[in-house]
């Protein structure tokens, strides 16, 4: 009878060990599953709000150089250069609500540009331009690499974060002087 006492126990304990080994793993389970789902939402809006950024800057740029064009062939203010302002003027804030006015170095410098692009009636701003787009090339390129370590990695840490975006404005930096060189060299 001893026996059967004792056999019951261990397989009462072997009963309940299996019961808190699934329970951990159903916990572990779920965690692991809501935070796979948190990084693949926030993922997927970080991926949508860079190609909007995208498309909104791209399209600025093509309506101002419209509207250049039209100021060459067609001399006042016709209906078609107003609703290409107005147009412009619609991106500009719309550019500027997908940037964070707390970011010291890339947004704060796309809302310059854009603002300077945007008060460039007389002449056609080629130069920032091209800057705008080449700032802007760095940083979705920054974005999007952010997004991918996120996807392979999971959150990353604030220390990660920094010195991620510290690595693209420096290579923006060098990509910017090698930029203004050639720019120098063609304009001879």
């Amino acid at each position: 009878m001893k026996e059967l006492l004792t056999k019951e126990n261990i397989t009462l304990l072997g009963v309940i060990l299996s019961f808190i080994a699934s329970s951990v793993g159903l916990w572990i389970g779920i965690h692991n599953s809501r935070k796979t789902i948190f990084i693949n939402s926030v993922t997927a809006s970080r991926l949508k709000h860079i190609q909007d950024l995208r498309t909104s800057i791209a399209e600025f740029c093509g309506l101002f150089y419209r509207y250049h064009l039209l100021v060459e062939n067609q001399p006042g203010l016709s209906k078609e250069k107003f609703e290409i302002l107005n147009n412009i003027d619609k991106l500009k804030y719309q550019i500027k609500l997908y940037l964070n006015p707390r970011d010291v170095y890339w947004d704060n410098k796309i809302f310059e540009l854009i603002d300077q692009i945007r008060n460039s009636l007389e002449r056609y701003p080629e130069e920032e331009i091209e800057e705008l787009i080449n700032i802007t090339q760095y940083l979705l390129k920054l974005e999007w690499e952010g997004a991918k370590l996120e996807v392979r990695k999971g959150s990353l840490s604030k220390k990660k974060k920094r010195n991620l975006y510290k690595e693209y404005v420096e290579l923006y930096r060098q990509g910017n002087k090698k930029f203004k060189l050639v720019r120098r060299l063609m304009s001879r």
